[in-house]
């Protein structure tokens, strides 16, 4: 599966299954490299989706008169 098929929650899912691994201490410094290379990538990856989909999420604010205001819904980081 390359990584344009994965879904966020399937990387994520990845992203954790690498934590997991990697935090058992039994894997070899090159397989524990190529993990962490995955892992960053991974985490990459799953903020560009986040990124993506902040700027489709819109927040309704009320404003001073009582009427709604719709406005972009940004995550402070």
């Amino acid at each position: 599966m390359t990584n344009n098929e994965l879904s966020y929650e399937e990387a994520l899912q990845e992203l954790e299954r690498i934590i997991e691994e990697l935090e058992k201490d039994d894997l070899s410094l090159k397989d524990s490299l190529e993990k962490f290379k995955r892992g960053i990538y991974l985490y990459n990856y799953c903020n560009e989706i986040l990124k993506a989909v902040e700027g489709e999420i819109k927040i309704l604010i009320e404003d001073e008169d009582g009427d709604l205001e719709e406005k972009d819904f940004y995550l402070e980081v």
